[in-house]
């Protein structure tokens, strides 16, 4: 297969920049802020892929509890069942004049030669013409099938977006000449002892150092928190050191059209 001379930039979500919850812990999904998304992705020319968190959120919006499942991980994965089709909805409501196709896969399709070579294929087919701005990706784990691999690929994470995202661009690496990776989050991008990281190189990511400047600090409705992001993303951009991979707060998304244009702002790691 033959590179795309071509940029791809995927796109990653966090569950907490899409939805929002109250003090009752009733959970909605931020309408407004999917729209200038969607608005901010319409303009970009190039391929896009979305790797999009939020199922497990957009099912509990929906009202439904299964409270008579009593295994946490299994009612997790219903409810990623029920707000996958809710998720990649409204993001083909706010993506404007391109089609959304979503994509449910596993960690296990990202490590497997045979099932990585068939994303490869279909990524390198949907995007090998002239009109690339009119097809966006849209991304997010099964997990209503992952239950074997909830140790063995996600070392105990549940519906791990940003490894997914990881394993993504590595094996996009091999599809286009270049990949950009931006990555929303709660946060301006990665802080220590309050101040901003503008820029972090991967060799700089020892674990103790993660742990130092991180913390605990995992979310509720995801899985992901600073500090498994930064380990994370440490070793994608060891293993694709030419990608280029910039966290931002998805929140507020003037940074997203700041990295768009290609102005410096929240955290860039590289190599």
């Amino acid at each position: 297969m033959e590179k795309l001379a071509k940029k791809l930039t995927i796109i990653k979500y966090g569950t907490n920049t899409l939805v929002t919850t109250d003090v009752n812990g009733e959970i909605t999904i931020d309408q407004n802020n999917m729209k200038n998304h969607g608005l901010l992705i319409s303009a970009i020319k190039n391929p896009v892929i979305i790797v999009s968190s939020g199922a497990v959120a957009f099912g509990k919006s929906l009202g439904s509890s299964f409270d008579y499942i009593e295994d946490n991980i299994i009612r997790k994965r219903v409810f990623a069942a029920l707000g996958n089709p809710h998720l990649s909805i409204n993001w083909d409501k706010v993506i404007q004049d391109k089609q959304v196709l979503q994509s449910l896969i596993t960690h296990r399709d990202l490590t497997f030669e045979d099932s990585k070579e068939k994303i490869a294929e279909i990524i390198h087919a949907l995007f090998d013409y002239k009109g690339t701005d009119n097809v966006v990706i849209q991304v997010n784990d099964n997990d209503f099938i992952t239950d074997e691999a909830l140790i063995e690929i996600r070392h105990g994470e549940f519906g791990d977006n940003d490894e997914t995202t990881a394993l993504l661009t590595i094996l996009c690496q091999n599809v286009f000449e270049e990949v950009e990776v931006i990555v929303n989050t709660s946060s301006d991008g990665v802080l220590d002892n309050g101040k901003l990281l503008s820029k972090i190189k991967s060799s700089q990511l020892s674990d103790d150092y993660i742990e130092a400047i991180c913390g605990a600090d995992k979310t509720n409705d995801g899985t992901g928190g600073m500090r498994n992001k930064l380990k994370i993303f440490r070793d994608m951009v060891n293993a694709a050191p030419q990608s280029k991979l910039t966290i931002v707060n998805g929140k507020k998304p003037e940074q997203l059209n700041a990295v768009i244009r290609g102005k410096k702002i929240g955290t860039v790691i590289c190599s």
